[in-house]
């Protein structure tokens, strides 16, 4: 699925390439994706910053930045897109720059993948045991007091 993907992209890259080169000058359409792409790289050196941001605000607030962190793949991947010469990766790669077409790719890879997440019947799941490794110089009823300490947190989504 991917491969047919890369080849019909190409091609589209290449014709409006074209096209835009026979409508406003070749040397025109080449300053044109430079500009793209430097207008492209500012914006995903100012949104990755403020996305560090609110990740280490999420953190420091005790919550998990998952939402945060999905959006740093959605910059990481429109800053790709950005950097690979032609329009139509250009204007993929600015709506993912973009907070409010952002937030619908993440909503939409979600609600598409959801299903497939949680109904996996090969899925893992990792907890703590309660063996703890042999500390000779503890008494056993400071033992027993640290197992009752650990906690094991988690997410839950209900449709």
């Amino acid at each position: 699925m991917l491969f047919p993907l890369f080849v019909v992209v190409t091609l589209l890259e290449i014709y409006v390439l074209v096209s835009v080169g026979d409508a406003i000058g070749g040397f025109s359409t080449v300053l044109l994706v430079v500009i793209t792409a430097l207008i492209g790289s500012s914006l995903l050196k100012h949104q990755g910053w403020s996305t560090m941001a609110k990740a280490q605000k999420s953190m420091a607030e005790g919550k998990t930045p998952a939402f945060e962190m999905m959006e740093g793949v959605v910059i990481l991947v429109s800053g790709v897109m950005l950097l690979t010469p032609g329009f139509i990766t250009d204007i993929i790669g600015l709506l993912g720059l973009i907070p409010l077409s952002r937030r619908y790719f993440i909503n939409h890879i979600l609600a598409k993948n959801a299903a497939k997440i949680f109904n996996q019947s090969g899925s893992v799941f990792i907890h703590k045991t309660n063996q703890q490794p042999h500390q000779p110089h503890q008494p056993q009823n400071e033992k027993k007091r640290e197992r009752k300490d650990d906690a094991i947190e988690g997410e839950f989504w209900e449709d």
